[in-house]
């Protein structure tokens, strides 16, 4: 055997290791929504909650008439219509657990930053087990998109409501472009939009200082969308966590019916969008869930309240197979994210990333 047919031979076994089939996939936008409940994502409000008592509601009445209806299937759509009307027929989603699907994230300490840590490298890290502003140490996802893809930096991009993400998103402060939290955007020379963006969020009063509104992570991330057309872009929408720590579920609610219009004018654009239309995957979860609402835990989550390893997962775009919501699935879990994403682009994570976890099943590429 020639050297030349050893070499062709290794360098095509290679090939088949390291990459996979290539679908119509060219960009990809991950969409996580903090701590929203598999409960209201799939049934809708829940009536133990509309009150003042058990979930902090002000408006009684307005809230009832906005948001209940009486099966489930009108009150998700009632508080996600473009999910449940649009985006539905896009994809699959799992995580319903009433129909034997079900999602979850594999930490065990089920808090915000072990969860994205679990969604951006596909591994539980043992370092992370609070909240505290701690550097990832593991590749992420974001990270070996761009260098596989070989994008520039606004190529590859995050825009986030908490602050904490710049820790989150690569291994080295900076690797990958991000706006946290109430941070200016600084992406060059701004457009009169982004100016205007980052006045206003300095001017207008804070509710928490660590998270800024979802409507600022929102309006700039998506004036950096239109201006720099990244092909690999996180939005980490954080208020419906936040809202519920502060005992607010009319609030949490409002949050969660926002980003539902914030995906509608997300989807709208990458449809009309020549790099984006026909072109672009979805992939929408959350970090983790909460307690039950016939507790006060539903305000809360960790390892001593049952129910917070439960999440749910949708995946929409053009490698997709169009069965929407699924029953009788095998588990999903956070960690299978990573190499979803990556197969989507025809790569494989386990490259970097061997203990990573599968690709989410049910979905061609």
């Amino acid at each position: 055997m020639t050297k030349f047919v050893i070499w062709f031979l290794f360098a095509t076994v290679f090939s088949t290791i390291t990459a996979v089939a290539q679908g119509k996939t060219e960009n990809l936008f991950l969409i996580t929504i903090d701590g929203l409940r598999w409960n209201e994502v799939f049934t809708g409000a829940e009536r133990k909650l509309l009150n003042k008592d058990r979930g902090g509601v002000d408006d009684t009445i307005g809230v009832q008439e906005k948001f209940w209806r009486d099966s489930a299937s009108a009150r998700r759509k009632a508080l996600m219509p473009f999910f449940w009307t649009t985006l539905i027929k896009e994809g699959v989603v799992y995580g319903n657990r009433n129909l034997g699907s079900e999602a979850i994230v594999t930490n065990e300490i089920r808090i915000s930053y072990p969860g994205y840590a679990e969604i951006l490298t596909g591994s539980v890290q043992p370092e992370i087990t609070t909240n505290e502003k701690k550097q990832i140490q593991e590749v992420t996802i974001l990270e070996f998109l761009k260098s596989e893809l070989q994008l520039s930096d606004v190529k590859v991009a995050a825009f986030t409501s908490w602050d904490l993400y710049p820790y989150a998103v690569s291994r080295k402060p900076g690797a990958v472009y991000c706006n946290a939290g109430y941070t200016p955007v600084n992406d060059g020379r701004l457009t009169q939009r982004q100016s205007f963006l980052n006045v206003i969020q300095d001017e207008i009063p804070k509710q928490w200082s660590n998270v800024r509104y979802d409507a600022l992570t929102f309006h700039h991330g998506m004036e950096f969308i239109k201006k720099n057309k990244p092909r690999v872009f996180y939005f980490a929408f954080g208020e419906t966590d936040d809202w519920a720590h502060d005992k607010r579920y009319d609030h949490v609610l409002e949050a969660a019916h926002r980003v539902d219009n914030y995906l509608k004018e997300i989807w709208q654009f990458v449809s009309s969008d020549p790099q984006y239309a026909g072109k672009t995957s979805f992939i929408i979860t959350a970090d983790h869930g909460r307690g039950s609402s016939d507790t006060e835990n539903w305000t809360n989550h960790g390892r001593e309240i049952p129910g917070s390893e439960y999440i749910w997962v949708a995946v929409f775009g053009p490698d997709s197979q169009k069965k929407g919501e699924l029953s009788q699935t095998s588990m999903v879990h956070a960690k299978d994210i990573p190499a979803t994403m990556a197969k989507l682009f025809g790569l494989n994570f386990r490259m970097v990333a061997p203990g990573c976890g599968q690709t989410i099943p049910l979905a061609t590429y």
